[in-house]
């Protein structure tokens, strides 16, 4: 098995109707579980999943060229098809009515809320952290941003809520804060929001209001997920807003909501941003631990995060494609990817762009 080009993906990368352009080995390596030119059904995938044990993951001996390469048009019918599946789409059509009802009213309606957070709920509750990190890494439209936003960082809370080891309650409750955390912005001038150039200081200031607007918003609420919204952009050194408040100060689960804000935002498309890939981002989040952020929090998030992301298609900077195959938490920005049966260690001058 030493000998072998192996390469992880995603079990449910083998679909129903499809021939099998390599062979397939079981999780652990040790077991043939499918051979090359092999019809795939759904008898076989049963089988394949039994033998498996049911991981997430099953490598190919090697991969065939048309695998590492995919135009636009196919990445957008991936993601529609995959939100369509998850029924992140519906969830994201519940999300974009709640806020443009807190736009129009200026008040939050109980009844859209609980539609979006019930979808949300069954999310975390039904999909592996691998599919949840899926949908958050897959890029969206730009036009979308405000309500896709809220419904990642909801997502990634409820991750680190299971990460950390809280109860189920405490979990539903961080995701239901990060959904809330920017309902303020639905407040703010959509020609600020879409703005694609720099944003002036009065226009910035607008901007910085959201996290009061999100607290006002919440009147009606418990003071903790009030005050989570307030604080989720105060930092740890004390520099942040509205309040400047220190680390001790600053309740944890607006520190769970920032990291959650920051990764989302950071790997999303923007009108007036190129995305981060998600190794790149959590290198950043590395080094902003102690001074915006905490610490301990960040080690939740960087331990966790790359063993999600073990076999997931990832587009280089040279416009191929590859699979992830081992990320190093001490050297989280250059994992090492496999392509054409080839293990490679990314570097600065050949990196991970997105993901598919």
């Amino acid at each position: 098995m030493k000998d072998r080009n192996l390469t992880p993906i995603p079990l449910d990368n083998l679909k129903v109707g499809t021939l099998a352009q390599s062979d397939v080995y079981s999780h652990n390596s040790g077991q043939l579980l499918i051979k090359s030119g092999t019809l795939l059904d759904e008898r076989i995938l049963e089988r394949v999943k039994s033998l498996n044990e049911n991981k997430p993951m099953v490598f190919l001996s090697g991969l065939p060229l048309s695998a590492l390469a995919m135009p636009a048009e196919e990445m957008e019918t991936r993601r529609k098809a995959l939100e369509k599946e998850t029924g992140y789409d519906t969830v994201n059509n519940e999300a974009f009515d709640f806020l443009n009802q807190v736009a129009t009213s200026k008040t939050i309606e109980m009844i859209n809320l609980k539609k979006v957070s019930t979808q949300l709920g069954n999310q975390l509750g039904v999909r592996s952290p691998s599919i949840v990190l899926s949908l958050v890494n897959a890029l969206a439209p730009v036009d979308e941003y405000l309500q896709r936003h809220c419904i990642n960082t909801a997502l990634i809370n409820g991750l680190m809520g299971k990460w950390m080891g809280l109860s189920a309650e405490k979990t539903n409750r961080l995701a239901l804060i990060g959904l809330l955390h920017d309902c303020g912005k639905a407040l703010t001038p959509a020609s600020i929001l879409n703005e694609t150039r720099r944003l002036t200081t009065a226009e910035f200031e607008i901007i910085k209001t959201h996290p009061l607007r999100s607290y006002e918003l919440l009147s009606n609420f418990p003071e903790d997920v009030r005050l989570a919204a307030r604080c989720h952009h105060e930092k740890a050194d004390g520099s942040g807003y509205p309040d400047g408040l220190p680390l001790e100060k600053i309740p944890i689960e607006s520190r769970v909501t920032t990291i959650s804000d920051i990764y989302d935002a950071l790997v999303a498309q923007r009108a007036y941003k190129e995305p981060r890939s998600p190794f790149s981002t959590m290198a950043l989040l590395k080094k902003l631990a102690g001074t915006e952020l905490d610490p301990e929090l960040v080690d939740v998030f960087v331990r966790n995060m790359p063993k999600e992301l073990i076999g997931k298609q990832v587009v280089l900077s040279n416009g191929s494609i590859a699979y992830i195959r081992e990320i190093d938490t001490e050297d989280i920005e250059y994992p090492i990817v496999i392509q054409y049966g080839q293990a490679i260690k990314t570097h600065e001058a050949l990196c991970c762009k997105s993901m598919y």
